[in-house]
């Protein structure tokens, strides 16, 4: 929602979604029986405008796929987003990366995620969940078996957070296949918790650990997850073969 080539003299209120806009689109969600992906990037949305939004989702029953990245939702608007997330829930990826997301966010998708059997694929970089709301996200898929993606790059995530994700990926229930916590604050103490876990049982074929105060702990758990895709690209081979 926006406006094309309006050069350096523009009116601000051009752009955005409007509540009219979000009304009508509310509505539509209610009636479609075809859209499975809504991608609403960079349109200012907040917590009020979501609302209106969310009384469409609610009651949509084929959209899988939701961008909501680059706005202006905070926790208020996440507790309502967590209603999504549901025992009956149809949503496989969710994106809210560059939000205001802060630690109470994180417990309420924590204690979305632990119910959720439909969630594939969650984006959280660019928010400010902290240390604590990390560890709330973690907590919660030490009970989830489905998710199998999750970004929390760019978190300020820490001590808590690293305990937290070296438990979820112990767990043999753990669907983790690809975790992103880069541009964090995990020390070396922290990437030795996650290596030990890793050493005796690994499932990723990507954790992205880069721009963290890691050193030694860092090379090792790349080559352990290198091996781990290496094995899972020639099984993907294998099975071709055969067909």
């Amino acid at each position: 929602y926006g406006v094309r080539h309006v050069g350096m003299k523009y009116d601000r209120s051009l752009f955005g979604i409007k509540m009219s806009d979000t009304t009508s689109l509310a509505r539509c969600l209610k009636e479609t029986h075809t859209l499975t992906t809504l991608a609403l990037p960079s349109n200012l949305i907040d917590d009020d405008l979501l609302r209106m939004l969310m009384s469409g989702l609610v009651s949509n029953e084929t959209v899988t796929s939701l961008d909501l990245s680059h706005n202006k939702i905070t926790n208020h608007g996440v507790r309502l987003i967590a209603k999504l997330l549901g025992p009956k829930s149809i949503l496989t990826s969710l994106d809210l990366s560059n939000n205001a997301l802060h630690v109470e966010a994180g417990r309420f998708l924590g204690r979305a995620l632990r119910r959720n059997s439909s969630l594939l694929e969650l984006n959280l970089r660019l928010n400010r969940l902290s240390d604590e709301g990390g560890s709330l996200i973690f907590e919660g898929l030490q009970s989830n078996s489905a998710l199998s993606i999750l970004n929390v790059s760019c978190n300020s995530l820490g001590e808590r957070s690293a305990q937290g994700l070296a438990t979820a990926l112990a767990t043999e229930h753990s669907a983790l296949t690809a975790v992103d916590v880069s541009c964090n604050d995990l020390s070396e103490e922290d990437g030795q918790q996650i290596l030990q876990v890793l050493e005796r049982e690994c499932r990723l074929v990507s954790l992205d650990l880069r721009k963290n105060m890691l050193e030694e702990s860092a090379a090792a758990i790349s080559e352990i997850v290198k091996k781990v895709e290496l094995q899972v690209k020639r099984s993907g081979m294998d099975a071709g073969a055969f067909k």
